[in-house]
């Protein structure tokens, strides 16, 4: 069963040894940027069972990562299998090209666990209880496309959950029409708990953090997803149940769920897991997604909006990925957006387009990849918008980037010890 994941984003060669003693509570690693060029906010992912067999984890101590002047190094660790223990360790890192630096495991109890600067943000608000933030929320029955104005709004601040890091934010309508959308940033503070609350600014306007740079309509938006079943599209959740629920939520990178239940496709029941990650430093959030309840055979399909996209650029990053990318004035405030669809080259079947108009999903270039019941397949959607950052204005400047990107997530960890 072939699993792509989040976690290949790092190049580094790691060698371990452990300090003094096998009973000793740290661990040193060398840690080696073996690429000439720079690698800003580099991964480091280390599993529970990888470090327990270098060092002895006590239920009582946290692992934390140290410099060799023995400075905390921000740093987090994660149960991403929601039973109450921790499963990875987590880092971001800055590496300059082909360099060396050492770094200590070291264990400290949870209640001295060191804070660092958020990088990352969920936020979903009950909108009838003082924007109170909620960590699980069932989404709203039976309002669609045709009948969502004031009711999502009413129960859901900015309509949904909202995620974020210090580039970019997005959000998801968590009722039937399961849109995906984007929040243009010029600030890296965490600001989405602010916004869309009543009587503060519109977040469709120009702000002194940024704004919703996107229309999505009856597309798929930013990243949404639908399966293809029998040569047709079905947006993922547009009738049966769903459910937001956070999975973690740390300084450097955060995880949700959306889950969906008897949701129908034809005569199929189906039910389907979007796991939505997002890690600092990036431009880009990523979606793995599962679906079971049928043994027939379904494609996953992400997509994005095209309404006021000229063109598709379709890119061969590498060996393993491939880009689906458009670039135009397609943001609400007329400046130059571009959005980009990676995928596993390997998964990929074919890349469409939806009709303009009509029901169901409309406007949308997309991508078909293999699935199978059980089987999580994970992409991840980019939007680079030039009133972050003037270079997004190149289209050039922008295929570096995303070639950039996925030298980093073809390359995986090494370890050695």
């Amino acid at each position: 069963m072939r699993r792509i994941w989040s976690l290949k984003i790092l190049s580094l060669l790691l060698v371990l040894w452990v300090c003094s003693c096998s009973t000793s509570p740290e661990v040193m690693l060398q840690v080696h940027n073996p690429s000439d060029e720079a690698r800003s906010d580099a991964t480091l992912l280390l599993s529970r069972g990888e470090i327990s067999r270098w060092i002895d984890l006590p239920e009582d101590q946290l692992p934390v990562l140290k410099d060799q002047q023995g400075a905390y190094i921000p740093c987090q660790v994660d149960d991403v299998d929601g039973d109450g223990l921790w499963d990875e360790l987590f880092s971001l890192t800055d590496l300059g090209p082909t360099t060396q630096r050492q770094v200590l495991i070291s264990l400290v109890a949870p209640g001295d666990y060191p804070s660092f600067p958020i990088r990352t943000n969920l936020h979903l608000g009950d909108a009838k209880n003082g924007y109170r933030e909620l960590q699980e929320a069932e989404r709203l029955e039976g309002v669609s496309y045709h009948n969502y104005e004031g009711r999502t709004s009413a129960a859901f601040q900015m309509e949904g959950p909202a995620w974020e890091n210090d580039k970019v934010g997005f959000r998801n309508y968590l009722d039937q029409r399961n849109g995906m959308d984007i929040f243009g940033k010029t600030t890296k503070e965490m600001v989405l708990s602010t916004v869309g609350i009543e009587g503060a600014p519109s977040y469709h306007e120009p702000g002194d953090w940024g704004m919703d740079v996107l229309k999505v309509g009856t597309s798929l938006g930013a990243g949404g997803i639908a399966y293809r079943y029998q040569d047709s599209l079905y947006r993922v959740g547009d009738n049966g149940s769903g459910r937001y629920e956070v999975e973690f939520e740390g300084s450097q990178r955060s995880r949700f769920k959306l889950t969906y239940r008897n949701w129908k496709v034809d005569t199929l029941s189906v039910h389907v897991t979007h796991h939505v990650e997002i890690v600092a430093g990036r431009h880009y959030y990523q979606g793995t997604v599962v679906f079971g309840g049928t043994e027939e055979k379904l494609q996953l399909v992400p997509g994005m909006v095209n309404m006021k996209s000229k063109q598709l650029h379709v890119l061969q990053l590498d060996e393993q990925y491939t880009a689906l990318l458009t670039h135009d004035r397609q943001s609400e405030d007329s400046t130059l957006l571009a959005m980009a669809l990676l995928v596993p080259s390997g998964y990929l079947l074919s890349i469409g387009e939806t009709r303009e108009e009509g029901e169901g999903i409309t406007q949308s270039y997309y991508a078909v990849l293999e699935a199978a019941p059980g089987d999580a397949v994970t992409y991840r959607f980019y939007a680079l918008w030039e009133g972050e950052d003037s270079k997004w204005a190149s289209l050039e400047e922008i295929k570096k980037y995303l070639r950039t990107e996925a030298g980093r997530w073809t390359q995986s960890v090494i370890y050695t010890h």
